[in-house]
């Protein structure tokens, strides 16, 4: 029995609904109806999995489920969850502050004065961390602090990004744990890419912040029974704690902490880079350009629509602000950037995925978000229509595509480029303002990806009829 037939069999007894009605009212003879009950044929469309539930008089949370029901049963179980959950790592995606007290620097350092320094409940555990990264943040120069340990430390994350100042030079280089058990409870599904939502805004607030990563059973690496799995050396100490984050030790000797230095820079070469920070706009059109050169059919996801094919060189001159540096130089590499695009949207060999709400905030705002505020000026309102009804055209040929609900706020936005070799994610820092880019370098996570874009439900999406006629009304 299929998940939906057993949901839908559970509703059709426990209401007493007679099956000869039902098939009637959804346009089946009764032995089909039999059959889709008892899971040897499936709904034809999503549209008559509604009609049941309001034949079958179903509350909103019910028909929720056996919709869910629906969808689990044509795609199957982990691939349903790994696709909501890449849905849900967009829609929730934000760089505000962390939710702490923001600390004053030079606090006194854990067991002062002593070799180490016993922490025996949750409470000693985070005031020696608040008090270890507070002091270390508080170094003008030659910061560096080393994890070894989960991004669901949420405690420690937060603190990082709460006390991070993008002016300070710290160093703070990550190892993680990626799991590689298929075999993993419910909770730990998507592991790997919770992972992820963890730490990206550490590189929002982090100029200076690397992730690596190894694989390993991720419910044997984390267990009760491992004594002191996770690590963070600072410059002045280190500490050793429980995988639930509830005690440990901090250590203050130098041989101490040299020998664990040498001990987490193995592990370092060890391991593998998660993703890989492109810093500046130069590099990152260069970057740009070769994925579009080496393209192969893959998505462009991003809720304010990719305005770049649809810049003219009068637009960048008239826009890209005069004390760029090296400007016209910079016009004429974007210009390539801008015909490369334009052959690469001929090709049509990526598709370009936005929302209404996107073409909307741009329409207000005149920023195109993928580059730097402070490289070029806002749009006037013609330069801003003019684009639209580019895209409006694009729309016809099938290129772009409009999601009828927007998945993620355009105010503080994740863009997702990716095809099945390579793949990038960029957001704007909400402390510099700048662009931050960075590729994929885990192959797991860019396969989840590219899943989840070419899985789209058509549903999910505007006929290019009706975004025409959306888009003319907002124009």
């Amino acid at each position: 029995m299929s998940e939906f037939s057993y949901v839908l069999s559970r509703h059709v007894h426990g209401k007493n609904i007679k099956t000869y009605a039902l098939a009637q009212y959804c346009g089946l003879d009764r032995s089909n109806m039999y059959k889709i009950i008892n899971g040897k044929r499936k709904p034809t469309s999503l549209e008559m999995v509604h009609k049941m539930a309001r034949f079958m008089h179903l509350s909103p949370a019910e028909e929720q489920e056996l919709e869910e029901a629906y969808q689990i049963t044509l795609t199957g179980y982990d691939n349903y969850y790994q696709r909501r959950d890449v849905m849900n790592f967009f829609s929730e995606f934000t760089l505000s502050t962390a939710s702490l007290p923001a600390f004053k620097y030079g606090a006194e350092q854990p067991g002062s004065g002593q070799e180490t320094a016993l922490l025996a409940s949750p409470a000693e555990v985070r005031q020696a961390l608040f008090r270890m990264i507070s002091s270390e943040m508080s170094r003008q120069t030659d910061g560096h602090i080393r994890l070894l340990i989960q991004p669901d430390a949420s405690f420690l994350i937060d603190l990082i990004h709460a006390g991070s100042q993008p002016d300070r030079a710290i160093h703070i280089e990550h190892i993680i744990c990626l799991n590689n058990n298929s075999e993993t409870t419910q909770s730990q599904k998507n592991y790997n890419l919770n992972c992820l939502k963890q730490i990206l805004p550490l590189y929002g607030s982090c100029p200076h912040y690397e992730c690596f990563y190894y694989y390993d059973d991720i419910s044997s690496r984390t267990g009760k029974l491992t004594l002191f799995p996770y690590m963070i050396i600072t410059s002045e100490c280190v500490c050793l704690l429980t995988s639930g984050l509830d005690r440990g030790y901090v250590m203050r000797s130098d041989a101490s902490r040299r020998m664990l230095s040498d001990m987490f820079a193995d592990y370092r070469k060890a391991s593998t880079v998660l993703l890989k920070q492109i810093s500046n706009v130069a590099e990152q059109l260069d970057y740009a350009q070769s994925l579009l050169r080496e393209c192969g059919p893959g998505y462009c996801f991003q809720m304010t629509p990719c305005f770049t094919p649809f810049i003219t060189l009068p637009m960048a001159e008239k826009y890209i602000t005069i004390d760029s540096p090296s400007r016209p130089a910079f016009i004429d590499r974007f210009q390539g950037y801008i015909k490369e695009m334009n052959v690469w949207q001929e090709q049509g060999k990526t598709a370009c995925i936005f929302s209404y709400d996107g073409v909307r905030h741009f329409l207000e705002t005149g920023r195109i978000g993928e580059y730097p505020q402070d490289v070029y000026l806002p749009f006037d309102m013609h330069d801003r229509i003019s684009p639209i009804r580019k895209l409006i055209q694009s729309c016809r040929s099938g290129h772009y595509r409009m999601l009828n609900e927007s998945i993620g706020n355009p105010e503080h936005e994740l863009y997702l480029f990716v095809n099945q070799q390579n793949g990038y994610l960029m957001f704007s820092s909400p402390y510099t303002r700048q662009p931050v880019y960075l590729n994929i370098e885990e192959p797991g996570l860019l396969f989840t990806f590219y899943d989840f874009c070419e899985n789209l439900d058509d549903n999910m999406f505007y006929t290019p009829e009706e975004t025409e006629a959306l888009l003319n009304d907002l124009i």
